[in-house]
């Protein structure tokens, strides 16, 4: 189901991920904006999406009733602890001030969980 990592969107306002969006990439830009995933008994194990701010806007992901698992990295903060945040099941994905075009957010689900591993020009906060 889904792209096979050959197709890119722009996304400018909120939306949500549906089941056929899956291989996708969605460039974030012109304005801060949350993403939220699909239900997972809406899609199959191996779905994958890849977000990329296209800006400096503070770009939320949300799981709704799904946990989040992964890690992020601050790229900015050096060799710092608050360089790397582990995602143990957060529902909510929100980054500070300071984001960087070319952040990357790479998603995927097993069918239970979802697995978010994120590089940032920010410190990123779970919730």
């Amino acid at each position: 189901h889904g792209w096979n990592d050959n197709y890119v969107e722009s996304a400018t306002a909120s939306f949500s991920l549906a089941p056929g969006d899956a291989g996708k990439t969605f460039i974030l830009k012109d304005a801060a904006v949350t993403v939220t995933l699909p239900s997972l008994s809406d899609i199959n194990a191996g779905y994958k999406v890849t977000l990329i701010s296209g800006d400096d806007s503070e770009h939320i992901l949300t799981g709704g009733a799904s946990k989040i698992y992964g890690c992020a990295f601050d790229m900015t903060a050096g060799d710092d602890a608050t360089a790397q945040l582990e995602l143990t099941g957060h529902s909510t994905i929100t980054p500070g001030a300071g984001m960087i075009i070319g952040s990357k957010y790479d998603i995927i689900s097993d069918g239970t969980n979802w697995y978010v591993y994120i590089i940032a020009g920010a410190e990123v906060a779970g919730s």
